[in-house]
């Protein structure tokens, strides 16, 4: 695997909230981070999002299931867990990882929000959890 991306997937499956730094190490000045809710450029943004999930979630954990890497893009396999609204959550997504200069460039999520975030709301996670029987 290449050095960087173990670097940066290693700190993301260590990740707490007084290690957001250690991460922001692995990532360029100019780095994109996308996923279903938003799309943000640069390590501020990024360290605010991450710091805006460790209030709203308790015990958030990355696990890395897979990785394919290629010469463009590398494809990561992930689950995610979290206590949210006092239950425990988990679920898979896959990601798109762009390596330049050995700093990571840009990170894009794929996970199904309806079903892994809205499905557990209060009101409207009964017709999220209807559309996904």
């Amino acid at each position: 695997m290449k050095q960087a991306l173990q670097k940066y997937l290693s700190h993301f499956e260590r990740l707490q909230d007084n290690k957001i730094d250690d991460l922001l190490s692995t990532v360029s000045d100019n780095f994109i981070f996308e996923d279903p809710f938003q799309k943000i450029k640069g390590k501020k943004q990024f360290k605010a999002l991450l710091k805006k999930m460790f209030k709203r979630l308790k015990k958030p954990k990355f696990k890395i299931i897979m990785v394919y890497e290629h010469k463009l893009v590398n494809v990561v396999k992930w689950n995610f867990s979290c206590e949210f609204l006092k239950k425990t959550i988990s679920f898979s997504g896959m990601s798109e990882i762009y390596i330049k200069e050995k700093l990571i460039t840009k990170h894009i999520d794929y996970w199904d929000s309806g079903r892994n975030f809205y499905s557990h709301l209060p009101v409207i996670g009964s017709i999220f959890r209807g559309i996904h029987k």
